[in-house]
């Protein structure tokens, strides 16, 4: 099995590295992190969207408003999760910049 160094010892390896593997190695790494947090974007859009339709309504406009007086248990529950996806398309899309601002961009 093999077993991940530590950041340090990866960064030394790393820096040993020609610059031409290293962005070699960064490209496709980013690539393939780009997929997975793709999905996660689009997934936690859905949800967003879902309770949106919902309830009519953002959730930004419920904080402001605060939730209803007759507000039952169920849209309790769909307020903790609708902050959750919220939190996660927040997380998701700040790194997707960062993957895009690393990313090499192709030579004209």
């Amino acid at each position: 099995m093999n077993v991940i160094a530590a950041p340090q010892r990866i960064a030394e390896i790393f820096s040993v590295l020609p610059e031409e593997d290293r962005r070699a190695i960064l490209n496709v790494g980013i690539a393939f992190r780009r997929v997975d947090l793709e999905k996660r974007l689009v997934r936690s859009q859905s949800q967003i969207r879902e309770f949106e339709t919902k309830y009519n309504t953002t959730i930004d406009q419920l904080e402001k408003a605060g939730l209803p007086d007759d507000a039952d248990y169920l849209m309790h529950e769909d307020y903790i999760e609708w902050h959750h996806w919220a939190r996660v398309a927040e997380k998701t899309r700040k790194i997707l910049d960062i993957l895009d601002a690393l990313a090499e961009k192709p030579q004209e």
